[in-house]
């Protein structure tokens, strides 16, 4: 008779084989990003969506969007330490009500 599993190991186990894993990741960026970057920029910000690897975030004023594209390395490197290694591979800021895709002009520059 086969030992009882902890769950957590079957829930990794059928996360693993259904190849979910990095979507999983990529949602845990959207639901921790307030704990990521703290009170101050959550307070005029909000992760909305991750598209092919891509993290979109709605900033409340273009200050803002600038001020967090110069900050966008540190923190993409704190999203990926938090939720796990390379689940997220650019940050976008993107202005609260605008129809574009990245309110800060860094589109053409990703980052390593």
């Amino acid at each position: 008779m086969r030992r009882p599993e902890p769950i957590g190991d079957v829930l990794a186990a059928v996360i693993r084989d259904l190849g979910c894993g990095k979507k999983l990741k990529e949602q845990r960026a959207i639901v921790e990003w307030a704990g990521i970057v703290g009170r101050q920029v959550a307070d005029h910000t909000r992760a909305v969506r991750v598209d092919g690897g891509r993290l979109f975030i709605e900033v409340d004023s273009s200050v803002w969007a600038q001020e967090l594209s110069l900050m966008r390395r540190k923190i993409k490197r704190e999203i990926n330490e938090r939720v796990g290694n390379q689940a997220i591979e650019y940050v976008h800021f993107v202005l609260r009500g605008s129809d574009r895709d990245d309110a800060s002009s860094g589109r053409d520059r990703e980052e390593a």
